[in-house]
């Protein structure tokens, strides 16, 4: 396989800039560390973009690990509610610059790999590494300097352009190193100018490379691209911002965007060096294992070659039993008389077709040739018992053929389980990331949330601090309130139109029976609950003089409207809407009157005494079963997260959901 790209070159991160010129007025609102990376998560509206930087790579990030980040505190506290202004590299370099409002975040994707964030007066105020070279000081306090360049941009006027150009033998070089491009662009300009990268820098014409140079950066620069990944044997070798004619692949995948591409390709390398790592143990038994299945395939050739030739002598002996008898007493009577001469007077005798090759004294064995066969026959013994002996030992490299078989047979059957586990090990890595569509994702997804019967929308809050939200941000005074009548549930609310506009029963029955499913009597295991509902000006996080509502709590106001005896079921579903270039899937749960409506399969749920874990890896198993990509983009936590409490599964169904812009139509 050839090469595989490990790290970003300044064209791909003038691609990355380009691109995220959509993030600029976005506010940054957390910083984590993650796998020796540094994730930076913007806000912009309602959308999120999480955006990675470590030492191979920066730009967006659509696979997120679930657990593992921790919180960058000292650049939180800096950074956080600030408004990015642009983002650009630093003197064509691979340093990307991201300018804030009120100061400057520096990733250097160079060795050792660091990012740095200084005032606006260059103080540098955070570092992730602080270190000292032979050229600069990285450190708090200190004025940044960014790292000394040892090359000329191909964007410099001509006449330094072709002096770096002229200070390398070949023309491959100068361009990796005399312009600072790296050898993958290097490699492309000579294919492009129809040139050998070995070839002297003073045969070529630097003119028409210069050309090609600055053609490709525009063409970049100008946001034409054709972000590519390239495959050799399946597996990915390098990505491109725009189509490269110099890479040689057994397939590609092209995409809308460059991040895009980017981040499924590191992802796919990371993916396999992880799982390179904690498949290593696992590597090596098999290889183990394969050596002594190799030992055992050429002990059973042997067992079976040894075992062949014994049956043939034997056959033989037989076959000849009464001539090799007479032969022998005429050797025996031999020995009687010319016992000094018996070797000498016996050899190359022949009698009735048997020819002596020749006589052992020691342990008195005569060698015989019958048809070509040599046989070994002791010259006092008895023929039958030859015969006897020489079957047994057949019957014996038999027997060990056989039992070094199934030793084989086992082997074999404990490298497919060793298989097995290699397979979960790599299925367990990629769930450890979760996929993510940026610009795809409704304001209300960050809640739970289905659309009645009516056309309602009604979201829900997965906890203390949702249910906090919603009622303080998203529930209307004209909107329904509605919640389970006991402590620790979940607020529901059916969200209208307009101070006109009115929900029916079914629409107000539904979310009852969303907010019994998400309160603690489903772990409680109760099969029924009494759920009451309100209008949205009845609710009110203010408390009464002297008294405290905690995080989630709240007060009502006036008559309720009771649900009596709410039946406690839920469905769990997967929806897949398939946009230009790519399947979106969400998981989604809703009642069972519009479960079916909302999602392509579906489980149903009752209380009951499963463990919701093992419930949930079930309903996980059955979703990936049936949706291609469904690992890449829920992980087996997120089904957790969904399942109320120890449960029951009713069953699992298929289905054909509305579509998402009719849906989208009456949430509106």
């Amino acid at each position: 396989m050839p090469n595989q790209k490990r790290s970003l070159n300044v064209l791909d991160l003038l691609a990355i800039s380009i691109e995220l010129t959509e993030l600029r007025d976005s506010i940054i609102d957390k910083v984590y560390t993650m796998s020796n990376s540094l994730l930076l998560r913007f806000r912009k509206e309602s959308e999120k973009y999480f955006v990675i930087a470590n030492s191979h790579r920066f730009g967006l990030t659509s696979y997120v690990l679930e657990h593992g980040a921790e919180g960058v505190t000292p650049l939180r506290r800096l950074i956080e509610g600030m408004r990015l202004r642009s983002i650009e590299l630093l003197n064509f370099d691979r340093i990307v610059k991201l300018v804030f409002s009120d100061g400057y975040l520096v990733i250097e994707l160079l060795e050792p790999w660091n990012a740095i964030y200084m005032s606006n007066d260059n103080v540098i105020r955070w570092v992730l590494r602080a270190y000292r070279s032979r050229d600069r000081v990285i450190n708090i306090g200190l004025e940044y300097k960014p790292p000394p360049q040892s090359f000329v941009k191909p964007t410099d006027d001509r006449e330094s352009v072709v002096k770096a150009l002229q200070g390398y033998d070949t023309i491959g070089k100068a361009i990796a190193r005399g312009l600072g491009l790296g050898g993958e662009i290097a490699n492309e300009v000579c294919t492009r100018a129809l040139i050998d990268c070995a070839l002297p820098v003073n045969s070529i014409n630097l003119d028409s490379v210069i050309s090609v140079i600055r053609s490709m950066v525009n063409t970049v620069g100008r946001g034409e691209l054709e972000p590519t990944i390239y495959y050799s044997n399946g597996a990915p070798i390098t990505v491109t911002p725009i189509k490269y004619l110099s890479i040689k692949y057994d397939n590609i995948k092209q995409f809308r965007r460059f991040n895009e591409a980017v981040d499924e390709y590191f992802h796919e390398i990371e993916v396999r060096e992880e799982s390179e790592k904690k498949l290593a143990s696992i590597t090596g038994e098999i290889m183990r294992l394969e050596k002594s299945i190799d030992e055992l395939m050429m002990s059973i050739e042997g067992f079976r070659k040894g075992s062949e030739e014994l049956r043939i002598k034997a056959e033989t002996v037989l076959n000849w039993k009464y001539v090799i008898e007479e032969l022998l007493n005429v050797l025996r009577n031999y020995w009687s008389s010319y016992k000094d001469e018996f070797q000498e007077l016996i050899k190359g005798m022949e009698y009735q077709g048997i020819r002596v090759k020749g006589f052992d004294p020691r342990s008195k064995v005569v060698l015989l040739d019958i048809n070509g066969i040599t046989v070994s026959i002791p010259l006092n013994t008895d023929v039958g018992d030859v015969i006897n002996n020489l079957f047994n030992r057949a019957k014996e490299l038999e027997r060990k053929a056989k039992s070094a078989e199934e030793v084989m047979s086992q082997l074999r059957a404990r490298i497919e389980e060793l298989r097995a586990e290699g397979e979960k090990v790599i299925e367990s890595i990629r769930e450890g990331s979760i996929r993510v569509i940026y610009g795809a994702r409704e304001w209300f997804e960050r809640f739970r949330w289905f659309i009645t019967s009516g056309g309602k929308l009604v979201i829900a809050g997965r906890d203390a601090a949702q249910n906090e939200v919603i009622v303080r941000h998203y529930l209307r005074p004209w909107d329904i309130f509605v919640h389970a009548d006991i402590p620790g549930a979940a607020v529901v609310v059916i969200r209208l139109s307009n101070p006109s506009d009115n929900a029916s029963n079914s629409d107000i029955y539904e979310a009852a029976q969303y907010a019994a499913a998400y309160s603690r009597a489903w772990v409680m295991g109760l099969s029924v609950l009494d759920v009451f509902y309100v209008r949205g000006e009845q609710v009110t996080k203010k408390a009464p003089s002297g008294e405290y509502l905690g995080k989630g709590s709240f007060m009502i106001y006036g008559t309720r409207g009771w649900i009596r005896n709410v039946e406690l079921r839920l469905g769990v579903g997967v929806r897949i809407d398939n946009l230009s270039d790519a399947s979106l899937i969400r998981l989604i749960t809703a009642p069972l009157s519009m479960v079916s409506s909302l999602t392509n399969y579906y489980a149903v749920l009752r209380p009951g005494s499963r463990d919701k874990v093992n419930i949930s890896k079930e309903i996980y198993n059955w979703f990936k079963s049936k949706v291609p990509g469904f690992t890449k983009v829920i992980n087996l936590s997120n089904v957790v997260d969904v399942v109320p409490g120890p449960s029951i599964i009713e069953g699992f169904y298929e289905s054909s959901p509305m579509p998402w812009d009719k849906l989208e139509s009456l949430v509106k």
